[in-house]
């Protein structure tokens, strides 16, 4: 069996519900279909799960979603925000997601919503804001747009995403908010949950950050492992690898959107919250894995990576609130970690 870190025991798993795949009402973009709204939850990821969340300036983040996001939910209980992974294919996610909700028989009171960070190659409409293939999963600027002359950071367009769920009289019930991501997705929530200051601003909501098999970590001070003259903690000769805790490996050279805030507050942040990390042990191979020095410092797999960062936090921050989990024989399948039984406990059983 896998194990889980200062957690409580899994909570049950409940047997597949056989739901329709329906969607809502207010479902899709100006080309969807009309769908009942006596058909709910949306469950496929097409145009009829499709919307667009207004950012200001006149941009808008698409988004699958399960139910209407704009227009609000009376029996949703809890949300999950699953972000895509490098090759940016939120169906994908989505559907993913929607089948883990079924596994564990919430999906008729959970909110699922796949943002799509795109790039200049996605096809973006015009009034979609585009990001580097490297700049949306750290929370940089989107590229500069006629009426965007200083970009809108990826990590704002879900802040804006939790504000519209932190609505009550939208969602009268909604009291718990996961978000998470696999590998390039898991990259995006780490840092995430260290930068944004939405938590602090919806009290009535808990959060959970749920960052899996991502290909590197934020770490929050300079100290690498292995780097000590024990062999132990210790910092590592900047003349070989000068930037390595540059962001977003560390919290140097930092962006924006956390520029805006001082350093301790984000040390403060990423240690005082919610935090699940999540590793397959057998996520152990190189492909489309970060080979520089700086990823490089902090282990040689994405498996190994997992353990030195919640060991950095551990040793640095004893206070911490982060828990980790080993999903065991799954490797780098986001599939095989929101379907495993530490997956599910911690995605709805809580």
């Amino acid at each position: 069996m896998g194990y889980l870190v200062r957690r409580s025991p899994l909570g049950p798993i409940l047997l597949l519900l056989g739901l329709p795949a329906a969607c809502g009402e207010g479902g899709g973009g100006p080309t969807g279909p009309e769908i009942s709204p006596l058909l709910r939850p949306c469950t496929l990821p097409d145009q009829r799960c499709w919307e667009k969340v207004p950012l200001g300036g006149g941009f808008f983040l698409p988004v699958y979603r399960s139910l209407p996001l704009l227009d609000g939910d009376t029996l949703v209980d809890r949300a999950v925000i699953v972000v895509h992974g490098a090759n940016r294919n939120p169906d994908d996610y989505f559907a993913t997601m929607i089948g883990a909700t079924q596994r564990y028989g919430v999906l008729d009171r959970t909110l699922v919503i796949a943002p799509h960070f795109q790039t200049a190659s996605d096809g973006a409409d015009p009034d979609e804001p585009i990001w580097t293939s490297g700049g949306w999963k750290r929370g940089d600027q989107s590229n500069t747009l006629p009426g965007d002359p200083d970009g809108i950071s990826s990590y704002g367009a879900v802040d804006r995403i939790l504000a519209i769920l932190g609505d009550s009289l939208r969602y009268p019930r909604l009291r718990k908010v996961v978000v998470t991501g696999h590998s390039a997705g898991g990259q995006y929530v780490h840092r995430f949950a260290a930068g944004s200051r939405m938590e602090e601003s919806l009290p009535h909501l808990r959060f959970r950050y749920l960052p899996a098999n991502p290909s590197t970590w934020l770490f929050l001070g300079p100290e690498r492992a292995g780097q000590g003259e024990d062999g132990g903690w210790g910092l590592p000769d900047r003349s070989q690898c000068p930037n390595y805790n540059r962001w977003h490996y560390g919290l140097e050279e930092v962006n924006p959107y956390i520029a805006a805030q001082e350093l301790e507050q984000v040390r403060a942040q990423l240690s005082s919250r919610d935090v699940q990390y999540f590793v397959g042990d057998a996520d152990v191979g190189t492909d489309m894995l970060d080979m520089s020095c700086g990823a490089m410092l902090q282990g040689p797999n994405r498996y190994l990576r997992g353990l030195t960062v919640f060991s950095f936090m551990e040793t640095y921050y004893p206070d911490n609130e982060s828990e980790l989990s080993v999903v065991p024989g799954v490797g780098h399948s986001s599939s095989g970690i929101y379907n495993s039984l530490q997956g599910q406990a911690v995605l709805f059983g809580w």
